[in-house]
């Protein structure tokens, strides 16, 4: 199959293209940085240098497609204060995102992989399924035209569309990246009182389930791709300081977060959400290979502890 992998450099793009290329598909590979080009076209893709934002900075180099896979989401800097203006200019990105992913699927008549995230609100008791209502408050907001389009989508079939709703996704790379360097220097720190369920997923495993979804090709189907273990935002941070040897972070109130981060950046990380992924595994015989967050870090810090480059050959065993 000829597939289109927009952010095909990124976290789970990383671990991706390899798969895709071990199982003979011809893939395009969309970056925005030209020392990457060579690194893709070593591992049998095809290198695109442009931006999803500009398509016609790439599109002339495409011979035809059968599947588009969007990865590419906007750049959120950790540390940097989100106000108004950040927040709609990150909105702003994101629409342009998925609007031109959208467009070349449907100009190219063929069905796109899209992504999105488990923003949910659920209670002490509750597990949210694919059924519940994104629940759009602080950052996640700058999705909330992009529900819009995925919901016409799939009452049109135009394009035709899978949705992946992901998890924290964790790996050797990405923001996950910048927290193990906090972690590992000793200035990571639990927000609030770090009770809340945020759901996980190794980013091998969400490359997986976009592996299955390609096999599968439900159309018009969306699925909740996280691991079968729901864990606190305080358990999580104290397992990975164990598996690092290192102290049990610390907590930082959440009013000095909304002081010096903003209100937005503190609502989407004290979200409470416990998800299920019952469906991901009938619908698309997909198991997580790491269960748990408990597995699935041990291999992430072995991977990152070897201190090699991002985006080698090395990382996608």
């Amino acid at each position: 199959m000829k597939i289109l992998l927009i952010g095909g450099t990124g976290l789970v793009g990383s671990y991706l293209l390899p798969k895709l290329i071990d199982r003979k598909h011809k893939v395009y590979a969309l970056t925005r940085a030209i020392e990457k080009i060579q690194k893709i076209n070593e591992l049998g893709a095809t290198g695109l240098l442009g931006d999803i934002r500009d398509p016609g900075s790439f599109i002339n180099q495409l011979k035809g497609i059968e599947l588009i896979i969007l990865l590419a989401m906007p750049g959120v800097i950790p540390g940097r204060r989100i106000n108004r203006k950040h927040k709609e200019e990150l909105r702003k990105e994101t629409n342009d995102i998925f609007n031109n992913s959208m467009d070349m699927a449907v100009h190219y008549q063929v069905p796109i992989i899209l992504p999105s995230g488990t923003s949910y609100q659920t209670g002490n008791d509750e597990t949210a399924d694919e059924t519940w209502r994104i629940s759009r408050i602080g950052l996640a907001e700058i999705g909330k035209d992009t529900d819009i389009m995925v919901q016409k989508a799939i009452r049109t079939g135009i394009p035709g569309i899978i949705q992946l709703i992901y998890g924290r996704i964790y790996g050797n790379g990405g923001l996950f990246r910048i927290m193990y360097e906090m972690m590992n220097k000793g200035n990571y720190r639990i927000i609030g009182n770090g009770e809340n369920f945020i759901p996980n997923i190794y980013a091998g495993d969400a490359a997986m389930a976009i592996m299955r979804a390609i096999e599968k090709m439900p159309v018009g189907e969306k699925f909740i791709i996280a691991d079968n273990t729901p864990v606190t935002q305080k358990d999580f941070a104290y397992h990975m300081a164990a598996v690092m040897n290192k102290r049990k972070p610390g907590k930082i109130p959440g009013f000095l977060i909304k002081m010096f981060l903003g209100k937005d950046m503190y609502e989407v990380i004290t979200m409470n959400c416990k998800v299920s992924n019952i469906k991901a595994r009938n619908m698309l015989g997909w198991d997580p290979e790491y269960p748990s967050f408990r597995e699935g870090l041990e291999i992430t810090i072995n991977e990152m502890d070897e201190t090699l480059p991002y985006f080698t050959p090395r990382n996608f065993t």
